[in-house]
């Protein structure tokens, strides 16, 4: 096991032309006892600023641990956060990043596992808690201690590679930086770039240290050997950070993934393993790769050993997380059975409601009886959150790529002033464009189907609805995250609230007692299948049926205390069209209740529709996005000079003239098109093909 452990008993400080040579302690972190001892001695008071100390105070060396200071407690001194952050080993960081509690734990726990040479840290966390700059927080602590020179990022899906990259640093072809999360911290050291890769070599630029790559697991195993060689080279010098590792398998028994084994493998190498995860299992019910379980006596379930966790009560407590409001709209069913014609019966029809019975929820969304008063609620909620800010906008999660082109296609026809999104992996690199646009464009709506849900962050999501069959709490969880976090732009944390749209169905009543209850603790295992009572191979032969219609009926609301009967909920949609009201339905009826007005039925007025607005704003891109816009305008030059010269596509020699044209644009910038693979080359390149005229015979 690669560098668990810190083994270094002496320090080469380079100072100058001179090498001084520090003995360190084997020691670096304090012990509990010791950090006990500090906050004592300190009578809870940080020691520079006099401030009560926190949960995330940290227990510092007076004389730093690499200029050879002792971890005793003669040498320790109590400091809060920001005092410790802004005190460096040789110099001040001026840092402006301050961790919430959950991410200064998660920092806290990691050094202290290193410390004691544990290898890896489990951190469950809930959507919307912050843990990706928690570990760009603590990369940058890592190597400012001199522990590592480089963070080693895997993640589920390309769009959450992509914004790892943009959010934590964006560069211009010169290497300056123009923005991101990085410049929460000191520029004199800290994390570097954090490229996105998926094939490319290397990595990392050769000689570069303080930086990081990040790829998907699917990348990882089409390129093992690249990764593998890297991480190799790298031993113990790496972070390694496994970031939503319930999408990540293991493959131990033959079942899970193949990117399971490798994070395992890539393991071996790394100083210390993060795995971050929104559940304490796979989807598949498999365990998480790299973690332990132990019995837990209240489920009857093996209980995952996490290190660090943040809940959804977390999130509301410190005001990063809304509050919700689920709007619930039930169904009626219709079941035609087919007769066997032996029996002499004829057609059975069974009609029953979905909030009764939802076994046939996925035939019923499929009936745009049903959706589409799904669809019609989620504008409808849209237009209400826009009345307190035009940049809201709501999420639609969709079945599958047809039932999310159909929305799409009802949308345009039904409400041509809304600015609609579609996201689906059959548009290939154009979906995770969408994504992005949909983020800095003026947008109202983006319907997908599974591609938004893992890690995508854009806070002005504030309605979602749900019109998909999956009832896993782990993905619902996911799902409604995207419209939990609290939008710094935005009201007051406690001003902002989410709106779930959803079928009533028995399940989705269940997951509402879930966030009721505040007990949000990530994903559970996929809920069991039936037994099957049927003694080995008995067949049985059952009775041909299909839902013959679905048609939606009632809606209903209840948020976290409080609930709207369907007739209440009509009738205080018709208060809110009256006074042009956009509040959420169960907090007018906690309103009229202090009041002492009870809410009775009567006839309401239709809705109001009105348009919204929102701001433009240009998109960050990744390196790479930028290198093929670059490299698409070095292209588009040369064709523009040849057609100057009469050379089109449609003439003779055109294809001889491109090849012509290509070899001396490659002659005068130094490569080729495929070697133009960092913004530099393909800024330059670019440059010489608009002047490609001086190069052309």
């Amino acid at each position: 096991m690669a560098g668990a452990s810190l083994r270094a008993v002496s320090y080469g400080l380079q100072r100058g032309s001179t090498a001084l040579v520090v003995d360190l302690d084997p020691r670096r972190f304090f012990s509990s006892s010791q950090r006990q001892r500090l906050y004592e001695n300190a009578e809870g008071r940080c020691q520079r600023c006099l401030q009560l100390l926190d949960e995330g105070w940290h227990a510092d060396h007076r004389i730093p641990w690499a200029d050879g200071g002792r971890t005793e407690v003669e040498n320790g001194q109590a400091l809060c956060n920001p005092c410790n952050l802004s005190k460096g080993r040789d110099m001040h960081f001026r840092d402006t990043f301050v961790p919430r509690p959950f991410q200064a734990n998660l920092i806290d726990r990691v050094l202290e596992r290193i410390s004691a040479g544990e290898d890896r840290t489990v951190v469950l966390a809930s959507p919307g808690s912050g843990k990706t700059l928690a570990y760009q927080s603590l990369a940058t602590r890592l190597i400012r201690e001199g522990m590592i020179d480089h963070i080693a990022v895997f993640a589920p899906r390309t769009a959450l590679a992509e914004q790892c990259e943009i959010g934590w640093m964006t560069t211009d072809a010169s290497g300056n930086v123009t923005g991101g999360l990085c410049d929460l911290f000191d520029a004199t050291k800290r994390l570097g770039k954090i490229r996105h890769r998926v094939n490319e070599v290397p990595l990392i630029p050769g000689g570069e240290r303080n930086s990081g790559f990040v790829a998907t697991y699917s990348a990882l195993v089409t390129n093992e050997e690249t990764f593998t060689r890297w991480a190799t080279r790298n031993r113990g010098r790496f972070l390694l950070i496994a970031d939503e590792a319930q999408f990540c398998g293991d493959d131990t028994d033959g079942g899970g993934t193949r990117a399971g084994e490798l994070i395992k493998k890539l393991h071996e190498y790394a100083l210390h393993t993060l795995l971050l995860t929104g559940t304490p299992y796979r989807a598949d019910n498999q365990k998480l790769i790299l973690a332990d379980y132990e019995p837990h006596r209240d489920s009857g379930k093996e209980r995952l050993v996490r290190h660090a966790e943040a809940t959804y009560v977390d999130g509301i407590a410190e005001g990063y997380l809304r509050t919700f409001e689920m709007k619930l709209t039930d169904a009626r069913i219709s079941k035609r059975t087919m007769s066997d014609p032996e029996t002499g019966r004829g057609d059975t029809l069974l009609e029953f409601n979905l909030s009764d019975d939802g076994s046939e929820l996925r035939a019923a969304l499929k009936d745009e009886r049903t959706w589409k008063p799904l669809v019609d609620l989620v504008v409808k909620s849209i237009r209400d959150k826009q009345k307190f800010n035009r940049a809201y906008r709501g999420l639609i999660s969709c079945m599958q790529q047809a039932e999310a082109k159909k929305v799409v296609k009802y949308l345009h026809e039904t409400y041509p002033d809304l600015r609609v999104g579609l996201a689906v992996s059959a548009d290939g690199g154009a979906a995770g464009q969408a994504l992005a646009d949909f983020k800095f464009k003026p947008m109202d709506l983006l319907v997908t189907v599974r591609m938004a849900f893992i890690g995508y962050d854009c806070p002005e999501i504030t309605v979602v609805g749900v019109l998909t069959n999956y009832r896993d709490e782990g993905h619902l969880q996911q799902l409604v995250g995207r419209g939990l976090r609290v939008w710094k732009e935005g009201p007051r944390p406690r001003q902002q609230s989410c709106i779930i749209v959803a079928p009533d169905d028995p399940k989705m009543q269940n997951f509402l007692n879930v966030l009721r209850d505040e007990e949000m603790q990530g994903l559970r295992i996929i809920q069991e299948r039936d037994d099957d009572t049927r003694e080995p191979g008995e067949f049985v032969q059952e009775a041909f049926s299909y839902v013959e219609a679905s048609v939606a009926t009632t809606t209903r609301a209840a948020s976290n205390d409080t609930d709207v009967e369907a007739d209440e909920f009509l009738l205080i949609e018709g208060y809110k069209v009256m006074a042009d009201s956009g509040e959420d339905a169960t907090k007018l009826k906690k309103i009229l209740e202090f009041a002492g007005v009870s809410v009775q039925s009567e006839t309401i007025p239709p809705p109001r529709s009105e348009a919204s607005a929102a701001t433009a704003a240009a998109a960050p891109r990744t390196d790479r996005a930028q290198i093929e816009i670059l490299k698409s305008k070095a292209a588009d030059a040369v064709k523009s000079e040849l057609a100057r010269r009469g050379v089109t596509p449609d003439k003779p020699g055109y294809a001889d003239a491109m090849t012509r044209a290509n070899f001396a644009l490659k002659q005068a910038c130094g490569f080729s098109a495929d070697e133009a693979n960092t913004l530099q080359r393909a800024e330059k390149r670019l440059q010489v093909a608009l002047n490609i005229s001086k190069h052309l015979a």
